[in-house]
C-alpha cells in the first residue's frame, strides 16, 4: 500500500474523530436530539472524478445508520479510494465508524465507471461500484466473489441531502 493511502486514512479519521468532538463540546446532550444531515450528492469531473453522497440500501440488509461517502477515482492509476462514515445509534448512545475502501479500475469510459474491491467486505465478499458520470448517479452491488463463498448480497443507490 503506498504510502500516501496511509496519509489519506488517517487524515479521513481525523477529521471524523475532530467533527464529532465540536459537535459533542458545543452542545453536550445525546447527539440522538440533533437532526441528521447527509453530504449533497455530487459527481465532479476532472482529472479525478469525486463522488460525494451517502449509500441507501434497496436491496439486501439494511443496518438503517446514517452515513456519508466520498469517493475519489484517478484514471491514471486506475484506482477508487472510498471514505466512508457511519454514525451508529444504541441505547447508551451514539458511535462513528469509519472504513475505508480500495478499488481498482475495470471499466472507465466517457459515461460511466466501474469498479471492484475484491473481498472488501469480508473473506469473499466483493464491492462493485458503479459511477454514472453522464447522468450523475452511484450504485454500490455486495456479492460472493466466487462460487464457494457464503456471503450476503445487496445493493444501494448514492443519496444526498440538498445543498
Amino acid at each position: 500500500m503506498p504510502a500516501y493511502h496511509r496519509y489519506l486514512y488517517v487524515a479521513c479519521a481525523a477529521a471524523l474523530v475532530a467533527v464529532y468532538t465540536t459537535m459533542w463540546l458545543s452542545a453536550p446532550t445525546p447527539l440522538e436530539s440533533q437532526p441528521v444531515t447527509v453530504p449533497p450528492l455530487r459527481i465532479l469531473q476532472g482529472e479525478n472524478v469525486l463522488v460525494w453522497g451517502s449509500w441507501r440500501t434497496v436491496e439486501g440488509y439494511d443496518p438503517g445508520t446514517f452515513n456519508g461517502v466520498e469517493i475519489i477515482c484517478n484514471r491514471e492509476r486506475q484506482t477508487c479510494l472510498e471514505a466512508y462514515a457511519e454514525l451508529l445509534r444504541h441505547d447508551s448512545g451514539e458511535d462513528l465508524a469509519a472504513k475505508t475502501f480500495s478499488y481498482e479500475v475495470t471499466d472507465w469510459s466517457d459515461r460511466s465507471l466501474i469498479a471492484i474491491d475484491r473481498e472488501g467486505m469480508g473473506e469473499c465478499v466483493d464491492r462493485i461500484l458503479n459511477v454514472e458520470l453522464v447522468s450523475e448517479g452511484a450504485t454500490l452491488e455486495w456479492r460472493p466473489g466466487n462460487a464457494e463463498c457464503d456471503g450476503d448480497v445487496g445493493k444501494a443507490v448514492l443519496v444526498g441531502d440538498p445543498l
